[in-house]
């Protein structure tokens, strides 16, 4: 193991019977770089108790108590640890760490100190228990410190976003044992469980992470952003949730990807159980993660991770595959016959073995149909298995997985009729997460106070709900709130819209503020208004008009992306039809925008393209050489040169048209950097030269290019070696930037002058730093490689790589093996540099 950075000392304290211990504590802590100072021998008669620890605690950076019921009946232990104590009577340097191996009566012990245990666990925990508590990763309980204010410490698990399921399980044996295994291989990263929903995924998870006692658990479901086909789930609130969690500091608007690198750095270092329950939102039907954030952290992960991902999804990951013992995957069957009729015995229901056995035969062994069954024929056929034939079968003819739960729902509707545990189910159909008490109540019938409350109470019971507290949100599976969804009314989902419009201020500061904005925008357009929902809650509260406010300062793409999917019908082909004309064609582009933002170039093409030619049609030739711009640079970086260049050709044609001097000037530049990309230099200095008069026409004061035309031009420049030009230019540039905060430019312009001044000098690496700096905050994740290629560290180039893999940026994968290739010929590495040419 790697020594650490400042080899600490440590004294361990402990009474004679528990030397063993002591000593595998030495063992464990010098084995890991660190120094230890350990008793030979208990204190004998003449020993100056006083000055030996003196000495110790003079040599020592923490003392180790090693707790049991012999330390606290010994004296001299009783010395140590109140010596120990008064040299940090604060407990600001964590001075006194002690370290439970059995148990004992003194209670009072732990209202003064956090401390580690070690009962009931084995070596490989209490090792890595150690360990995280020696480096302040991980320690248990609360810390009083007489004199000093009462400290709460990390909390060691973030279950609340998971589920809440029964912790019964029956005939899982053999896959809580493989979970055990996977969780105790140090070379096995992720695993993943794929079945069904209510084949009993979260149940399975559920039981076995509760068995692993004060292990470091993060969990996330993200069942509750909705599981319909059409979902645009983001992973936006995990990586905000999760970077809190793990005390990550970054700035909102730092791009998704600088969001996922620091969250594996962090997990590469920390031994953490990530648990990630019904992935299947953020997947397409073949299983691929559209969301590629998230997909870029398993794949990290999957690699390279000091503790365990634990993935639950419907749809197998396509993509990680299996590469034992890395990652690892698991198809979760339905119960066996002899387990489904053992668990519907735990249910309460009464009959002979084999027609216990028929019973979950018919039903597929189904995990959630069992669970319904069992509890419906308790409530209400006697715990008779032979009433099960009351059962009716569903009216139409179902083949997807689920269909035999989906059975007995529509028999506990049709036994709730005209009851408030039927109106409570028809109410959950409305949400796409769990209800708050509040708007659950905007979907009910008036009804008795006491009755609302027997009819939880009774749902719970069934298992049709997985809580009963009034004054919680009301959860339950998603197959009974997809069952129940199909009843809900426009009428009852208008209330919603109007509640959460109301609930949230006129325009919030914060994702978590914006929150019933975006569950607004969700149940709005389920009750048909769209167009209003668009322009007085989408534009107006949560963009802020021409702002972008939800992008631009909060840096969240993947959820503006699960917004915008609300107004299509097919995510990002169809717009709802419903809208008026104006707004499909911005709905296309800010989707594509969107899409780019976030990696998803080549997705991005497709509304584009369909954003460019609708403004064509309207003949918005402003608004259609704009976007077509767009849409080049986008190919461009795709590495579709002939299509980046047909669509400049284009957004110079339609900025013509247009009359609009600055789009023509702007426009040019883009082609003219195709142009220049693609190997027509004769061609590019054409555009550049008609683009710098038309510059110098418009703003006489302004005579050069600027901003972003400027850097193309500059680029073009730098490729035929014209570094002093290039200085001139970006030297005069870099103040207008700089005035204006416009970070983007900032870089370029750093980044002009960093490739323009001599490789290795101080000047160059001043400004290649800061064009790194202000493009990481600009969160262009477009540009950010340039500026990664043009430094050129190892480290660098590895960002380019992950960066230009994740999004398909085939331009800059070019780059990225032509510097690694030179780095690897500086190096004297033949066979490396080959290896990057081919």
């Amino acid at each position: 193991m790697a020594e650490p950075t400042k080899k600490l000392h440590f004294f361990i304290s402990r009474a004679g019977p528990d030397s063993e211990w002591a000593q595998w504590i030495s063992n464990v802590l010098e084995d890991a770089g660190y120094t230890t100072g350990l008793q030979d021998f208990d204190f004998k008669p003449g020993d100056s108790i006083p000055r030996m620890m003196e000495e110790a605690l003079q040599r020592a950076d923490h003392v180790i108590a090693v707790i049991s019921p012999h330390y606290l009946t010994r004296e001299f232990t009783q010395s140590e640890r109140y010596a120990a104590f008064f040299a940090d009577p604060t407990g600001k340097k964590r001075f006194v760490i002690p370290v439970v191996v059995e148990p004992h009566d003194d209670s009072r012990l732990f209202e003064q100190f956090a401390y580690i245990s070690f009962v009931n666990k084995d070596d490989a925990t209490c090792k890595r228990l150690l360990l995280d508590g020696v480096r302040g990763e991980r320690l248990v309980e609360r810390v009083a410190f007489p004199g000093g204010a009462t400290t709460s410490l990390a909390p060691s698990a973030f279950i609340r976003k998971l589920p809440t399921v029964d912790s019964f399980l029956i005939g899982r044996d053999a896959q809580m044992e493989w979970l055990e295994q996977a969780w105790t291989n140090p070379h096995t990263n992720f695993v993943q469980i794929i079945a069904p929903g209510g084949t009993g995924k979260t149940a399975l998870i559920t039981k076995w992470y509760r068995s692993l006692g004060d292990a470091r658990i993060f969990g996330w479901s993200f069942y509750s952003q909705g599981t319909n086909e059409k979902s645009q789930s983001s992973s936006d609130p995990f990586f905000a949730e999760a970077l809190s969690w793990f005390g990550i500091t970054l700035q909102p608007a730092d791009s998704i990807w600088a969001k996922v690198d620091r969250l594996v750095e962090r997990l590469r270092q920390e031994h953490v159980l990530l648990i990630l329950d019904g992935i299947e939102p953020l997947q397409d039907p073949e299983g691929s993660l559209r969301d590629l954030a998230l997909k870029a952290l398993l794949q990290e992960l999957a690699f390279r991770n000091a503790g365990l991902v634990l993935a639950t999804t419907r749809v197998r990951l396509s993509d990680l595959p299996d590469e034992e013992p890395n990652a690892l995957s698991q198809d979760l069957e339905n119960l066996d016959p002899a387990d489904g009729a053992r668990y519907l015995k735990h249910l309460g229901v009464d009959g002979f073995e084999d027609e216990l056995r028929a019973a979950s035969e018919a039903y597929e062994d189904h995990a959630l149909a069992l669970t319904l069954l069992g509890t419906y024929l308790a409530k209400f056929c006697k715990k008779d298995i032979r009433r099960r034939t009351d059962i009716r079968e569903l009216q139409v003819n179902e083949t997807k997985p689920g269909r035999h739960a989906r059975k007995v729902m529509a028999s506990y509707a049709r036994m709730y009729q005209d009851q408030p545990e039927l109106d409570i189910l028809r109410a959950l159909g409305y949400f796409d997460r769990p209800a708050e008490p509040e708007a659950l109540k905007l979907v009910l019938p008036n009804m008795d106070e006491l009755k609302y409350l027997a009819a939880l109470a009774n749902l719970r019971d069934a298992r049709l709900t997985l809580t009963s507290d009034p004054a919680q949100p009301l959860d339950c599976h998603p197959l009974v709130r997809e069952h129940f969804a199909a009843e809900a009314t426009r009428e009852g989902h208008a209330r919603l819209y109007e509640h959460y419009k109301a609930k949230a201020s006129y325009r919030p500061d914060t994702l978590e503020e914006m929150t019933p904005l975006f569950c607004a925008v969700y149940h709005g357009c389920q009750a048909g208004e769209h167009a209003e929902c668009c322009r007085e809650v989408y534009r107006d509260r949560i963009l802020r008009g021409n702002e972008a406010y939800l992008n631009k300062m909060l840096g969240a793409f993947g959820t503006d992306l699960s917004l915008l999917a609300n107004f299509f019908e097919n995510p990002w082909t169809k717009p709802v039809a419903a809208l008026p004309p104006p707004d499909p064609a911005w709905l296309f582009n800010s989707a594509g925008f969107a899409l780019r933002a976030t990696g998803r170039l080549a997705e991005a093409i497709g509304p584009m393209r369909a954003a460019a030619e609708a403004r064509v049609k309207q003949g918005l030739w402003t608004n259609a050489a704009r976007v077509y711009s767009n849409l080049s640079e986008a190919l461009l970086t795709l590495g579709n040169l002939s299509e980046a260049i047909a669509a400049a050709r284009q957004s110079v044609d339609f900025a013509d048209r247009s009359g609009d001097e600055f789009q023509r000037m702007v426009n040019r530049t883009a082609l003219a950097d195709a142009l220049h990309q693609s190997g027509d230099t004769a061609e590019a200095m054409h555009f550049f030269g008609d683009a710098e008069q038309l510059q110098a026409e418009g703003q006489p004061e302004y005579p050069i290019l600027y901003s972003l035309q400027g850097y193309r031009y500059c680029d073009l420049l730098l490729a035929h070696g014209q570094t002093a030009e290039v200085i001139r230019r970006a030297t005069q540039t870099l103040p207008i930037a700089e005035r204006n905060s416009w970070l983007l430019h900032i870089g370029l312009d750093h980044l002009s002058l960093g490739s323009a001044h001599p490789s290795g000098s101080a000047e160059a690496a001043e400004h290649l730093d800061q064009a790194v700096n202000f493009l990481r905050r600009a969160g262009q994740i477009d540009y950010l490689p340039r500026a990664l290629l043009a430094r050129g560290t190892p480290h660098d180039l590895d960002e380019v790589f992950r960066i230009a893999t994740r999004s398909g940026m085939r331009l800059h994968l070019t780059d990225y093996h032509l510097a690694s290739a030179r780095l690897a010929l500086a190096s004297h590495d033949q066979p490396k540099a080959r290896e990057h040419f081919e």
